[in-house]
């Protein structure tokens, strides 16, 4: 289940104007699209954002990655919606299908750029803002060991089956104290990983030199600059909506609608 998932952040080379934007030019609609999930609160305006993602993952011809990581993501966003509805004394379902929705909302939109955007390009565009080149790199490489991690876990996981050990075997209690017999091989990997990863790149005499050629040149174009326009004028939307107090206006009547559980 992990692995599917990660797949939904796991980048997808194919040719889409999504796909060939500038990686700035996607962080600012990342931007855009994370804060509007943050401030929107009712089901129907976060749904119309969904619809809206969802148009640019079908633009990005990821819409078939997206809903097939839906079904490793479902176990996650049941236990959202059933924690917010049994726990809150008024208003649950409404506020449940909201936090719901908000949460699909935030994993879309990293999704749109995570799947349309390589770690060299995200490294090339903190170079290019400022960011400093080890620090830039270690946030790549973090990235990129998300999905080496997951498939470690899945290899490490099936060798411990295929010697008998059940790890769905017994209560919940007992399923996690199974799980725990993970992490040592698991440790063990990554360590090992790491440590190829720091003899590779001194053997490549990473830091020696200050300034270096980027391996992408990146350079904003026309269709760029329109990208950043429109995501800046519909995030200053929604601020304004929601600060001018239409939206909440827009909620209560919404909130009217549904079942007082």
């Amino acid at each position: 289940m992990s692995a599917r998932v990660l797949d939904i952040f796991r980048f997808r080379r194919k040719r889409t104007p999504l796909h060939a934007l500038d990686p700035r030019a996607k962080f600012v609609m990342l931007v855009a699209l994370s804060a509007a999930s943050l401030a929107l609160s009712d089901a129907v305006s976060l749904s119309a954002l969904l619809a809206v993602e969802a148009a640019l993952l079908a633009v990005a011809k990821s819409l078939r990655e997206w809903a097939r990581s839906l079904a490793g993501l479902s176990t996650l966003l049941l236990l959202i919606f059933a924690l917010n509805f049994l726990t809150l004394p008024a208003d649950r379902l409404f506020v449940a299908a909201a936090m719901t929705l908000r949460f699909l909302c935030l994993t879309t939109a990293f999704s749109i750029f995570f799947l349309t955007t390589t770690a060299d390009e995200l490294a090339a565009a903190l170079e290019v803002s400022g960011v400093p080149r080890e620090y830039s790199m270690m946030f790549t490489m973090s990235l990129r060991f998300v999905p080496s991690l997951a498939r470690d876990l899945q290899t490490v996981a099936d060798a411990l089956k295929s010697r008998g050990f059940e790890l769905e075997k017994g209560g919940l209690k007992e399923r996690v104290r199974n799980y725990t017999y993970l992490l040592v091989p698991l440790i063990v990997y990554e360590l090992r990983r790491s440590i190829m990863v720091a003899e590779a790149l001194e053997a490549r005499g990473f830091g020696a030199a200050k300034k270096v050629e980027p391996y992408v040149d990146l350079s904003l174009r026309a269709r760029d600059y329109v990208a950043i326009a429109v995501s800046a004028i519909a995030l200053c939307a929604v601020i304004w909506v929601v600060a001018s107090g239409v939206y909440g206006s827009f909620v209560n009547q919404v909130r009217a609608y549904f079942p007082q559980l």
